[in-house]
């Protein structure tokens, strides 16, 4: 009875990672899945209800444990999938060029080489894509991923960026892309001229808060943290003996949505447009410092990349900086 048992618990384990596995390669329903499982279980307790007998507290207790594993997946999935949405807002793109007179689509995203692991960490969750790698001319190594396959856009991509639309701008790179690649233009001379719109709405409050209260609005900063986001220490004065951490988030055409991330994060200073054209933020004041500090802890998911380890040797500097140390409580790891 003891080994009939292990062989039991073995088998509804393996139910459990099939479902899962469904949910991660196929992209199903959390309902969908659910409904699955009720239906291979059923077929095993068949089979149990002829050889030995299950408590009701015991059938309780597995399908609460399956039910909970179901859910963090569906979890999981709602974390990871705005984050790349954000990372891809800040350091992706959508595109359709022309290649004679077809036309090619492609969502790609491109990194520094210090994230190579990153972009392989994104290939495995979309499960499509290929990585090549090239130099820049500012002799700078770079790590990119493509998207080329229609089926793989249309059928994984879409879904994702239909469920988590982008915030700035970049929105209607996207929306001309979809409706292209949807109405099957494969021809260079049926595609419409565009050019994306750079006109600055006023941000009125009720407009950026339509941003911050987005349901997945959190994962998608943390995202765009990791692409566009930065955390410095520094010396000024004249004998550079006063130091200053500062963290700084920009992004060209996103004015409006530089004013909500201002407004989430209780932000101080204005946005500015720097010498590239970027609307940047950069704060360095005790209290913004702590504000971004909380944000990321609480953060549902968390920093994946090479922000990750430049964000932990960040906290690290900070906790020998007086001016910092004594009136933050800065985390002991992240």
């Amino acid at each position: 009875m003891l080994n009939a048992g292990k062989s039991l618990e073995l088998n509804h384990n393996n139910i459990i990672n099939i479902i899962i596995n469904i949910i991660d390669i196929w992209r199903v329903s959390l309902e969908f899945a659910y409904d699955l499982f009720l239906i291979l279980i059923s077929i095993i307790y068949v089979k149990i209800a002829m050889t030995w007998r299950l408590s009701a507290e015991m059938k309780s207790f597995h399908t609460l444990a399956i039910s909970q594993r179901l859910q963090a997946a569906h979890n999981r999935e709602n974390f990871l999938y705005p984050y790349l949405v954000g990372l891809i807002e800040g350091d992706g793109y959508f595109s359709i060029s022309k290649k004679g007179k077809y036309l090619t689509y492609e969502l790609g995203i491109e990194l520094s080489i210090r994230d190579v692991q990153l972009i392989y960490k994104i290939k495995s969750l979309l499960g499509v894509g290929v990585v090549s790698f090239r130099k820049r001319k500012e002799n700078r190594n770079m790590v990119i991923l493509r998207i080329r396959n229609k089926n793989h856009l249309k059928n994984i991509i879409i879904p994702i960026f239909d469920k988590y639309p982008m915030l700035s701008s970049k929105q209607s790179d996207y929306v001309r892309f979809k409706n292209n690649l949807l109405s099957d233009i494969k021809y260079s001379s049926d595609l419409l001229e565009y050019t994306r719109s750079n006109e600055y709405r006023n941000p009125t409050d009720m407009y950026i808060d339509s941003i911050i209260s987005k349901p997945y609005f959190v994962a998608w900063l943390v995202g765009f943290i990791e692409a566009e986001g930065c955390f410095s220490i520094y010396n000024i004065g004249k004998m550079k003996n006063y130091t200053v951490a500062s963290f700084d988030i920009s992004q060209k055409d996103a004015y409006i949505l530089l004013f909500a991330i201002n407004k989430y994060l209780s932000f101080s200073p204005s946005i500015y447009k720097d010498k590239s054209n970027c609307f940047r933020i950069k704060v360095t004041s005790i209290r913004s410092i702590e504000n971004i500090i909380k944000f990321l802890k609480k953060a549902p998911v968390k920093l994946m990349g090479y922000k990750k380890l430049q964000y932990i040797l960040w906290l690290k500097n900070l906790r020998k900086i007086t001016r910092y140390s004594k009136r933050i409580k800065i985390p002991s790891k992240y």
